[in-house]
């Protein structure tokens, strides 16, 4: 039988690596801060909008997340109300890998 010990090492370089599920959060209260929330500068701009000339669903976002991270939260949901599901779901993501690299840490140390 041919053993391959690339791939053994890369499951472990797999399971180190820095996920989007542990920096998404962050990052989106790091971008919130970077763009201010009435012109949206800072942000990145909307290709669909430079390419099509409207607006997609997803523009004002980022003045959105500028609003939500600095505490209004109407005025956020009245910018778009998408930031709503996606700053829920960064959120969970977060939390749910914080819990389950806790679990995994203890599971290992308990086998050791």
């Amino acid at each position: 039988m041919i053993r391959w010990p690339a791939l053994s090492s890369l499951s472990v370089s797999f399971q180190r690596a820095i996920s989007i599920r542990k920096v998404g959060f962050p990052a989106l209260v790091i971008y919130g801060l970077a763009v201010d929330p009435t012109t949206g500068d800072g942000g990145i701009p909307c290709l669909w909008r430079l390419v099509f000339g409207i607006d997609c669903p997803g523009c004002g976002l980022s003045r959105a997340d500028a609003l939500l991270v600095r505490g209004q939260v109407w005025d956020a949901i009245r910018m778009n109300w998408l930031i709503i599901p996606v700053a829920i779901g960064a959120l969970y993501s977060f939390i749910e890998t914080a819990v389950n690299q806790q679990h995994y840490r203890r599971r290992m140390s308990w086998l050791s």
